[in-house]
């Protein structure tokens, strides 16, 4: 049990850096290519210079605007651009073909907090087991709480595409409501609720196998 806990947490501990890493990378592709989902992911609502980078904060779509905005001064500009007083292009250049800011923008700080958190619990644990020893009960069940953290970050960064693309199927060259196709709602109902059924089942099913396998402890 030792071994195969120090094994993943050694294994998250250099992995997740680097899927930070190629999310950075992404992030200055996403720039070149769909300008207006990054415009939306930092609530980037007018083009300037110097754009401040938004921590949090409370995006209103229908007032164009931040409320209760938690700011990094020229912090946008030089995550994307690496200069502090470079130009980025705010929601008012892509208007009216962008996306809804609020769901972007809080599926994308959902999507960076859980790689964040899971970055610190993996080099918590490095650390905590660096002499072979099994880390404190409260770590322990920290772990086990970061069981769906990978689903939650993936979900909401499934999101932030998706949403963050709209109104754009392929961007600037097919919009989402003119490759609707000829299927009911009837149909994508079945389709939808045939998905869900078969995912819950396998839920369930991993949970069952889970709790069983750590109740016989070490010896599984």
């Amino acid at each position: 049990a030792r071994k195969t806990l120090r094994t993943g947490l050694v294994l998250a501990a250099v992995l997740a850096p680097l899927q930070i890493l190629a999310g950075d990378l992404h992030g200055l592709n996403t720039l070149a290519h769909q300008p207006a989902k990054i415009a939306a992911i930092e609530a980037i609502w007018k083009t300037g210079k110097g754009v401040p980078l938004v921590l949090f904060a409370v995006p209103d779509d229908e007032r164009r605007r931040n409320d209760f905005a938690v700011e990094i001064p020229k912090g946008a500009s030089l995550i994307l651009r690496h200069d502090g007083e470079a130009e980025v292009q705010g929601i008012d250049a892509f208007v009216p073909d962008a996306a809804p800011v609020a769901p972007v923008f809080f599926a994308f700080r959902v999507m960076v907090g859980m790689g964040v958190l899971m970055l610190v619990a993996a080099w918590s644990g490095v650390w905590a087991t660096r002499r072979g020893a099994l880390p404190q009960r409260w770590m322990l069940w920290t772990f086990s709480g970061f069981t769906f953290a990978g689903w939650i970050a993936t979900l909401a960064g499934w999101l932030v595409t998706e949403i963050g693309r709209q109104p754009w199927l392929v961007t600037g060259i097919l919009r989402t409501r003119e490759a609707v196709g000829g299927a009911s709602g009837a149909q994508l109902g079945a389709s939808l609720t045939g998905y869900i059924i078969t995912y819950t089942v396998m839920l369930i099913a991993y949970l069952v196998v889970l709790t069983h396998l750590a109740g016989k402890g070490a010896n599984a």
